[in-house]
């Protein structure tokens, strides 16, 4: 009885292990640093005059703002710990702003790309009356909205938590960020709050209305792209700016499309999970699940820090105002130049070998024939 102990205490630590070490550790500051670097240039690009005219640009720019919010939680309640650096007990006042913040920026990033993904569809649906609602000037009033509603309802999380302490295995007090437990009203409402509420707001309505407006953009733009292709003849008139304009609203519908299959893939499975915990019958959070939930925490994350490189790769227009920031406006034909070189050196190189693989073979013919020859 004692081995199997024994054996299932050094299972349990191999699980504590691999969520502090590996995933935490490891992949915590690679996926923080990720989210800052792409966040600082998603905000940079976004403020540039070429893409703030369109109100798709602006709600971009505030969801890179909630990004970076969101790596600032993730550092804080996640990473940070596992280095012994306890930002959230240090007073009152860290602990309830830190909670609330990672409510918030959750919930804000979520709906600002909710947001996006119906300006979109309307857009699609209604090109001339969508000129009403799709300004920026009404981008700036929905996110501001959003900011006020996200508050208010994430606003009991300031009254709730603050530091306590609870006895750990060795027998000391240990301050911890929590809840109150002298409270069981409150205990109740966040218990409510933070299962079936947090899943149905933060992700189940956003996923859903992201799924509606994506399938309309899809079949939109698809049929759009046909009649284009049917009628090119007849648009050879077609001036040059609709044309850009035409393929810059093309490009963001494509950056959202992926933003959006981005939020899907990496934080439905998060939400399943939480599911399935407050329904299971076991109220103690085993070193299993402990390690499964902090790989799904950091794939959620994830999604918050990959947008940059989302936009990257999907739009050419975000490609062309990224390279004219002034810090890459320098490096870049730097590294253009460096690129050359390497072919050029390559190709030299291949060149040489094939001069000098020629000339073995001829050689080797030269003795072939003078020894046939004697």
């Amino acid at each position: 009885m004692n081995i199997s102990n024994k054996i299932e205490k050094n299972d349990n630590d191999v699980y504590r292990w691999y969520a502090d070490t590996i995933v935490y550790r490891g992949f915590g500051p690679l996926i923080a640093c990720l989210g800052f670097v792409g966040g600082t240039l998603s905000c940079l690009v976004f403020r540039r005059k070429a893409l703030r005219k369109k109100s798709c640009s602006i709600y971009f720019l505030f969801l890179a703002l909630a990004d970076l919010l969101c790596m600032i939680c993730w550092l804080v309640h996640f990473v940070l710990p596992t280095y012994n650096i306890h930002i959230l007990t240090l007073s009152n006042f860290l602990c309830k702003i830190f909670v609330f913040a990672m409510y918030f920026a959750f919930d804000l990033a979520n709906y600002i790309l909710t947001a996006c993904s119906i300006d979109r569809a309307v857009s699609v649906l209604f090109p001339v009356k969508s000129r009403k609602f799709c300004r920026r000037q009404m981008a700036y009033a929905i996110t501001l909205i959003l900011v006020i509603v996200d508050t208010l309802i994430n606003s009991h999380l300031l009254y709730g938590f603050g530091v306590t302490s609870v006895n750990s295995t060795l027998n000391e007090r240990v301050p911890i960020c929590h809840h109150g437990f002298d409270s069981k009203t409150y205990q109740k409402l966040f218990s409510a709050y933070d299962s079936y509420v947090d899943v149905i707001k933060t992700n189940v309505i956003p996923f859903v209305i992201m799924s509606i407006c994506n399938l309309i953009i899809i079949v939109r733009v698809c049929r759009s792209n046909s009649s284009i292709s049917l009628n090119k003849g007849r648009n050879n008139c077609r001036t040059t700016r609709s044309k850009r304009k035409y393929e810059k609203d093309r490009q963001l519908t494509l950056m959202l499309l992926s933003s959006s299959f981005a939020f899907l893939v990496l934080t439905l499975p998060t939400e399943i999970n939480d599911i399935i915990r407050s329904n299971s019958n076991k109220k103690t959070v085993t070193l299993k699940t402990y390690l499964l939930s902090a790989i799904l925490l950091s794939l959620a994350h994830l999604n918050y820090a990959v947008h940059f490189y989302i936009y990257t790769l999907t739009g050419e227009v975000f490609r062309q105002q990224l390279i004219k920031l002034w810090p890459i406006n320098i490096i870049w034909p730097f590294m253009i130049r460096l690129l050359r070189c390497k072919k050029k050196n390559s190709s030299l190189t291949i060149e040489t070998t094939n001069n000098r693989t020629r000339q073995l073979e001829n050689n080797l013919n030269t003795e072939l024939d003078l020894s046939l020859n004697i």
